[in-house]
């Protein structure tokens, strides 16, 4: 009797101290999702489809939380959303749920920053990511949203969760699970009507990339659709273990005319199949398992070596890839997200993982070769020096000219290249203003985009006597011709 007293008493004092303190072993099991995908209105304005995603059952607390997003550029707040949600909707089932929430924050073309903040609970969730929003008015796709369910919409559908008349529930993170059979894709096309004329066919192909790039013939589909101003799309592809490829799984999509002729085309680069569901340290669950990374990679596992390597990448990135670098990669100092972060940067600049690693490679002895002869003004970082700039971008380059030596000119030296990039026949002119154990700058270059100083002769030969202010506005008002008889300005323009 005393036992089953005892016992009954262990019994009362674990479910009351379960039900008065239901959090303990609970909080730290909540894992957030999030993303953001770039959709746009009818009338061309750009906006941000920001999801939130978590998971709960009977024992999550019922507790209520405060979610904000926010996007930003240059820190200013463009728009934000904030709301209070309960982290367990009133349910029955015994099973895990997940629960979804969409924002829709409209934001201008260009670079922006979102910021989730969930706040409220003992643990507070914070994420930022960096996206960059195209400029409209052309032939686009929008970013295809994994579809979860879906079904026609309703007078109680949430309105952010409505595309051109249906209810969609996206999959947040656009994960393909490796036991799924088929994903299905939404996604529209805008301003195609502008191309081929209003109502008028066009084929629309969208598939799988095998892993050197090309398309994959039993999934690729062909539909022949009607020009609109936005066409909404809403198709499977099949799925096995290996399609897509688990390691760079990439969705494909193409627009045609009824020649054959190209009109938009795009290649979607999803997130790794293998170990997504690794939550970090923050809860969050996200794509950047271990698997996976680039060969050449592994051996960045220190802080330092990541950082200063991610960094020698930015004179290859993109301005959004740019600032992802620069303002979340780098300060976080995480080599693990550093490692899967660039494993992806090469995948898409390269057909698979063998090509992309054998890029990385060549462009790990470009860095090597800049750090030696550029570097010993910047501390050994020749990445930092214009000179290394240019040779990560572009590489050697096909002729140079070195006067370092010359009584008339500062030290200077031209570079040509027979193709820089997309274009041809370029050139870039370096100079040492400090002539002495100072960094070579660029004075000026033909390149789209570079410094074009149209009195570089004049500051290239003028050593300490600095030109006038009245005599520079004489040279940009009458540029030089291509044939005067001084040896900077032949070299230039006759390289050899």
């Amino acid at each position: 009797m005393i036992g089953r007293r005892f016992k009954s008493g262990i019994r009362l004092a674990w479910l009351l101290l379960w039900n008065v303190c239901p959090v303990l072993g609970v909080w730290s099991q909540i894992q957030w999702q999030t993303d953001a995908l770039i959709q746009r209105l009818p009338d061309g304005q750009a906006y941000l489809e920001v999801q939130t995603g978590w998971e709960s059952d009977v024992f999550t607390p019922s507790d209520r939380f405060t979610l904000t997003v926010m996007a930003s550029r240059g820190g200013e707040i463009l728009t934000f959303a904030k709301s209070t949600l309960p982290l367990r909707p009133a349910t029955t089932d015994s099973v895990a749920l997940s629960h979804v929430h969409v924002d829709r924050l409209a934001v201008p073309d260009g670079p922006c920053t979102v910021e989730w903040s969930i706040t409220g609970i003992p643990d507070v969730f914070e994420r930022v990511e960096e996206f960059r929003v195209p400029l409209g008015g052309m032939p686009e796709f929008s970013d295809p949203i994994l579809v979860s369910t879906h079904g026609a919409a309703s007078e109680i559908s949430d309105p952010n969760l409505v595309h051109s008349g249906l209810d969609i529930l996206p999959a947040i993170g656009r994960v393909i699970p490796s036991d799924v059979q088929a994903a299905t894709w939404y996604f529209e096309l805008h301003n195609m009507a502008d191309i081929v004329g209003m109502d008028s066919l066009f084929l629309l192909v969208m598939g799988w990339s095998d892993a050197d790039g090309n398309w994959t013939p039993e999934s690729t589909k062909f539909k022949r659709l009607r020009a609109k101003h936005v066409v909404p799309v809403l198709d499977q592809l099949p799925c096995s273990p290996l399609l897509p490829t688990p390691a760079s799984p990439t969705l494909k999509l193409e627009a045609r005319t009824r020649d054959g002729h190209i009109i938009v085309s795009r290649d979607i680069i999803l997130p790794n199949r293998h170990g997504h569901q690794l939550a970090d340290q923050d809860g969050y669950i996200g794509t950047h398992g271990a698997l996976d990374v680039l060969p050449s990679l592994r051996g960045f596992g220190d802080p330092d070596r990541a950082v200063v390597h991610l960094l020698d990448h930015l004179p290859l990135a993109t301005t959004n890839e740019q600032t992802t670098m620069q303002m979340s990669l780098a300060p976080q100092e995480n080599p693990d997200r550093i490692q899967q972060y660039l494993t992806s940067f090469w995948l898409e600049r390269g057909g698979g993982m063998a090509e992309a690693e054998a890029m990385h490679v060549q462009y790990m002895e470009r860095i090597a070769l800049v750090n030696s002869e550029y570097g010993a003004c910047k501390q050994g970082v020749g990445s930092m020096t214009e000179m290394g700039n240019i040779y990560l971008r572009f590489g050697r380059p096909n002729t140079v000219v070195k006067r370092h030596h010359e009584t008339d000119y500062y030290p200077y030296e031209i570079w040509h290249y027979h193709k820089a990039g997309r274009f041809n026949n370029k050139r870039f002119l370096f100079y040492s203003p400090h002539v002495v154990s100072e960094c070579f700058e660029l004075l000026h270059s033909d390149m789209l985009g570079e410094r074009q100083n149209e009195d570089w002769l004049s500051q290239l030969r003028s050593r300490e006597n600095r030109l006038r202010v009245s005599e520079s506005m004489e040279n940009r008002l009458n540029p030089r011709d291509a044939f005067s008889r001084e040896e900077p300005e032949d070299l230039f323009y006759n390289p050899r």
